[in-house]
């Protein structure tokens, strides 16, 4: 018999599912600079179609489908897919999941997860609530590995990324923010008159990402304002805990 593995969700979420922006297939969490994907119409095949082809999934699915939340994915497309096995630990996620995904049920009320586990040979069934999903990399027990996922330094590219209110210091572009708004503005030739307002996340080594327009009332693109963020020096990340995390950053800019 084939053999599966279900995996449950570490904690509930407390964004709401109507505060965030519609975006592609589901909406866009402010919170963690996340597409939310929208399951809830999706068959449980379509979904763990979606769940092999994608990594760190972060999904909303109907509650009411089952008791707990879980995946079911056959190990024998759970091995083939080797990049994702040596991408990360899971225990890495199962210690910061708390911070960095978290959802209600569809009434807004929080849904108690108890624990996360990798488990053999379960039977199929239909899945439903909102949340990450992650893929397994081995059958490892959660409680071997979560002491030492906490102690993961947050700066990489799959650590918890805060606001840059809850910094302790602040990310900065390297030449200051105002000769940076200026380089901007400068470069970004075709805004003629309007306003940006643009959020992205400054990883730990400094580089910009996650870019999400949230205003735009220029003639300049979406491609074009993007553009001229990818190719700007560095910035100093953030600090918290005197530790280099990811934060998030708005910014704003006028053009007149």
């Amino acid at each position: 018999m084939e053999r599966k593995y279900k995996i449950t969700i570490p904690e509930p979420c407390h964004e709401k599912w109507d505060k965030m922006t519609p975006k592609d297939n589901g909406r866009f969490c402010l919170s963690c600079s996340k597409t939310v994907v929208d399951f809830t119409s999706m068959l449980p095949e379509e979904i763990q179609e979606y769940f092999i082809s994608h990594k760190d999934v972060c999904g909303r699915l109907k509650s009411e489908q089952l008791s707990e939340i879980n995946i079911q994915i056959p190990s024998q497309i759970l091995y083939s897919q080797i990049h994702y096995r040596k991408m990360f630990l899971l225990a890495l996620f199962i210690a910061m999941g708390t911070t960095l995904f978290s959802c209600q049920d569809m009434d807004g009320n929080k849904q108690k997860i108890d624990k996360v586990e990798v488990v053999e040979d379960v039977k199929p069934e239909q899945h439903a609530t909102t949340g990450i999903m992650l893929m397994p990399i081995d059958t490892l027990k959660v409680e071997e590995h979560s002491q030492s996922g906490q102690e993961e330094p947050q700066s990489g590219h799959y650590g918890i990324i805060y606001n840059s209110n809850d910094l302790d210091v602040a990310s900065v572009p390297k030449n200051g923010m105002k000769k940076f708004n200026s380089n901007f503005s400068k470069n970004l030739t075709t805004a003629k008159q309007g306003e940006i307002s643009v959020l992205f996340v400054i990883e730990g080594d400094g580089s910009l990402s996650n870019f999400n327009i949230l205003k735009n009332t220029t003639s300049a693109s979406k491609k074009d304002i993007i553009g001229i963020l990818e190719k700007t020096p560095k910035w100093i990340p953030g600090k918290r805990k005197n530790r280099i995390v990811r934060s998030t950053y708005t910014l704003q800019i006028l053009f007149k």
